[in-house]
């Protein structure tokens, strides 16, 4: 009798063990399928942006993204950028879209534009604030389409107003497509990528940004002619056709250079640009707009 009883202790032991194994199991493979728990997981309990974390986001200010520069791994709460009244806000929806090198080890792309022109602005008194956060982060996160780019963008357009209410002016800083001669302007043995700046017709306020649009257009190409290739208008299917532009007038896209421009030929660019920009925006100032 006292063996009988032992094995069905036994029994039972092993039945509870191989009952948990078997359940631990289950839950390893579910976890390692499905991208959301490998999220959290990777975020060490950080919250990430989904569909149904857009509305809290906006009441919390809580984003997570990557710090490209110490961990791409590492995600992080967003801390609060703030500058001496910020007046200008400078972003890539495409962060990645790259320049021409011969250099493996240097890989220069739009988010070089935007620091330079920060600097620009910021020596003439004109804070600055350029986006940091990880738009491709957010998208990988959310099993979001790169077409979805401009929903994030978006987000941390608001969240930065939000926390700079003094910002009116949002340059959103792309690079064009297309062979070199297409994309350049060489004048006096200098070479300039040159520039495009491209309006969202589904914007219902659209006319106000085109005619923003026209007078940087042309006080550009009267210091450098032919710098500016002019506006490009999009609308209809299988484009934004919006572009964040309905956020504000003063919301821009600028397109300078395409793929096949070296960082040079840009910063060439960018000095008349920012000449351009500054003196548009102190006109302004001085005129009380």
């Amino acid at each position: 009798m006292k063996r009988k009883f032992k094995r069905k202790l036994k029994l039972k032991k092993n039945i509870r063990l191989l009952t948990k194994f078997i359940l631990v199991f289950l839950l390893i493979i579910f976890m390692q399928n499905n991208k959301y728990i490998k999220s959290f997981i990777k975020t060490n309990g950080a919250k990430y942006v989904n569909e149904k974390y857009v509305k809290q986001y906006k009441k919390e200010n809580i984003i997570s993204t990557g710090n490209q520069k110490d961990n791409k791994d590492k995600l992080f709460f967003v801390k609060e950028e703030k500058s001496s009244n910020p007046l200008i806000y400078i972003y890539n929806t495409h962060q990645t879209e790259k320049y021409l090198t011969k250099n493996s080890s240097f890989k220069p792309n739009v988010t070089y534009v935007s620091k330079y022109l920060q600097e620009k602005f910021n020596e003439n008194n004109l804070y600055t604030i350029v986006e940091n956060r990880s738009i491709t982060d957010i998208l990988n996160l959310n099993g979001w389409a790169y077409g979805s780019s401009y929903k994030v963008s978006r987000m941390f357009m608001e969240d930065t107003f939000k926390n700079n209410e003094t910002i009116k002016y949002f340059f959103d800083i792309h690079r064009d497509a297309g062979s070199h001669n297409y994309t350049t302007l060489c004048l006096n043995e200098t070479c300039y990528a040159k520039l495009l700046f491209l309006i969202g017709l589904e914007n219902p306020n659209y006319i106000d940004n085109q005619k923003y649009a026209e007078e940087l257009s042309k006080m550009i190409n009267e210091k450098v002619n032919g710098l500016s290739k002019g506006i490009l208008q999009k609308q209809g299917k299988k484009v934004n056709g919006i572009y964040n532009q309905d956020f504000s007038p003063r919301t821009m896209l600028i397109e300078v250079g395409g793929e096949n421009n070296t960082i040079d030929e840009v910063y060439n660019t960018l000095n008349i640009l920012s000449d351009v920009l500054i003196e548009y925006i102190n006109k302004e100032i001085s005129n009380g707009n």
